[in-house]
């Protein structure tokens, strides 16, 4: 039969053994919990279906379908003109180029460029 060492200090040598566990493990964690972290980037573009003005909320077609757009009072407008805008300056039927993140899987406008 196999004899296996006999350690002085075999409870100090299994906390290490466990301490040098968890340190892999939690550093392990944020690979294994996904990219739900944060605000991910969006790049939205398509003309306008609708404008709810009241709740500042767009519906623009793209090539994927239609996608709702929450905008912001930090949202950067820029107008056909150069100018800078509002969410009154974007009408339906306008094309739109809308640099978005995507935060807690609803889309958030952080400029929208009106053509």
């Amino acid at each position: 039969m196999l004899a296996l060492p006999r350690y002085k200090n075999w409870t100090m040598t299994r906390s290490i053994f466990a301490a040098c566990l968890l340190v892999a493990v939690v550093s392990f964690l944020p690979a294994v919990a996904g990219s739900d972290q944060g605000p991910h980037r969006a790049r939205v573009t398509g003309r306008v279906v609708s404008v709810d003005y009241t709740n500042a909320i767009l519906v623009v077609r793209t090539g994927d379908g239609d996608r709702t757009i929450a905008v912001t009072p930090s949202t950067d407008i820029d107008t056909a003109n150069g100018d800078y805008g509002t969410i009154a300056d974007i009408r339906p039927g306008r094309y739109v180029d809308i640099d978005a993140s995507v935060i807690q899987g609803r889309i958030v406008a952080q400029i929208i460029h009106v053509r």
